[in-house]
Order: structure tokens, then C-alpha cells, then sequence
């Protein structure tokens, strides 16, 4: 069945992982993804880039290490970057949040949400670092927010440097237009 399936994407994969997606899964996935440009270079089919990715994530390999039986590492890179900055995935996210918190029987939009933060030790190799004094940890802050079903609503990654009331204002400013159903906000003192 795996082979019959991957034949029906374009013949790319010619075994199946835990990580690919179900036909199902593929029906909910398939309409927020962006329409293909009707110009360029043949297309890679949408769902084993998406398989691709998901294995990386699931996997934690390197984009380099990625089996051949998905397309080249760095057309699955170059979707993913693209997704990144056009915000694909963040239509995913809300997408698929509503979806769980409708069959959940709540609103699609949350109203009360929890907000955390966690310094993280980390070198400069992947980015802007600073010192947070009050955990005398050099390195990075996350900034999460998730409603109270624990579905994520929004992330935020800074230099640890970066106070609470700051990188909480930086996290919550693009996201409240978003969120206008959110009634309550639990946080920490700072």
C-alpha cells in the first residue's frame, strides 16, 4: 500500500515512514497550502515535501541526511524557508487549532490563554545571544503562549537580555489582532 501511495504523489517515495502524512491528514493539509506558480521549474509534489519535513522534525537529522527516498534536501529546505517568511505555517497552526478546539466542542478562538517565558543556554552560532542576570544564563529567552487546551498560539525567540514585560509585548502585539476573542491572560510576576 505504501508503494501504491507514494506512487499516486509522483512515484518519490518508495517506502513509507511514521511520519507521513494519512490520506486523510493530506485532504485537511492540502487546500492551506499556497497554489503552485504556473511558470518555473517542475513541480515537487506538495506531499512528500511536507513528509520530508516532518520526518526532519520528527527525526532531528540534519537537512543533508535526509533519506533519498524524499526529494533533495535542499528543495525540502527551500519550501520550508519559503513557508517560513510567508507565513504557511502559522496558517497551518491556527488552521489546525480551531479544527481540535471545534471537535473539543469549544470556539474555534481561545478566550483565556497562558504566557511563559524560559532562558535557555545557547551559543551565537545560530543567532543574537545575551546574559540573563536574574538566572545567570547566557543565552536565548522563549517566550510561549498557548491556550488552555495547551495548543500553541504564539512564539518568540530573543536574546535572554530581554526583559519579561518586553518580549511578551514583542510576542503579544502581532498576535492580538488575531486573537480578538482572548478575554484572560495568565502570566508569571514578571
Amino acid at each position: 500500500m505504501a508503494i501504491l501511495r507514494g506512487s499516486a504523489v509522483g512515484a518519490m517515495q518508495d517506502s513509507s515512514f511514521d511520519t507521513d502524512l494519512t490520506d486523510d491528514q493530506w485532504q485537511l493539509i492540502e487546500p492551506l497550502l499556497p497554489p503552485r506558480k504556473p511558470m518555473g521549474r517542475p513541480p515537487t509534489p506538495l506531499r512528500s515535501l511536507i513528509n520530508a519535513i516532518f520526518y526532519l522534525v520528527k527525526s532531528g537529522c540534519s537537512w543533508r541526511l535526509l533519506p533519498k527516498s524524499f526529494p533533495p534536501w535542499k528543495t525540502v529546505y527551500h519550501r520550508f524557508r519559503k513557508w517560513c517568511r510567508d507565513g504557511t505555517w502559522i496558517v497551518l497552526n491556527h488552521a489546525f487549532r480551531a479544527l481540535v478546539r471545534t471537535v473539543d466542542g469549544r470556539k474555534p478562538e481561545p478566550s483565556a490563554a497562558v504566557l511563559d517565558s524560559q532562558t535557555v543556554r545557547s551559543d551565537a552560532h545560530g543567532g543574537r545571544v545575551g546574559y540573563d542576570a536574574g538566572k545567570k544564563t547566557k543565552g536565548r529567552k522563549r517566550f510561549i503562549v498557548v491556550d488552555t487546551m495547551g495548543l500553541l498560539l504564539g512564539v518568540l525567540v530573543v536574546p535572554a537580555n530581554v526583559p519579561e514585560r518586553i518580549g511578551a509585548q514583542e510576542l503579544l502585539g502581532p498576535l492580538m489582532p488575531a486573537l480578538g476573542g482572548l478575554r484572560r491572560l495568565w502570566v508569571d510576576g514578571g
